[in-house]
């Protein structure tokens, strides 16, 4: 099985920062760093099998979209060669909005 590199773009790493400062605010910094934790360490994992979640490719070549532990959606692009991580959403943030995508289009 061939791996894939992971890259982050600069807007997922601002989605992983939002999260974890929204986290700490609530009174958890601990918290805020072991759940991104698990995010990234979830991320990295996506070199072996990115081909999971959902695939909007019809919207965007190679654009998936991924759940982790129910709370926490990931936009990603599956490339030849590497996965792309384009955004991390939080619960109740309205991903399909953000990322252009409209079932009836």
């Amino acid at each position: 099985m061939t791996k894939r590199a992971v890259l982050l773009a600069p807007r997922a790493e601002a989605d992983l920062d939002r999260i974890a400062l929204w986290i700490a605010e609530q009174g958890a910094p601990m918290t805020a760093l072991e759940y991104v934790g698990r995010i990234r360490r979830f991320l990295a994992s996506l070199d072996e099998f990115p081909e999971r979640g959902r695939d909007y490719g019809a919207f965007r070549t190679g654009l998936r979209i991924v759940s982790f532990e129910r709370r926490v959606v990931i936009a990603i692009v599956v490339r030849a060669s590497r996965v792309e991580v384009q955004r991390v959403f939080s619960g109740g943030q309205d991903w399909r909005r953000a990322m252009r995508l409209h079932e009836d289009d």
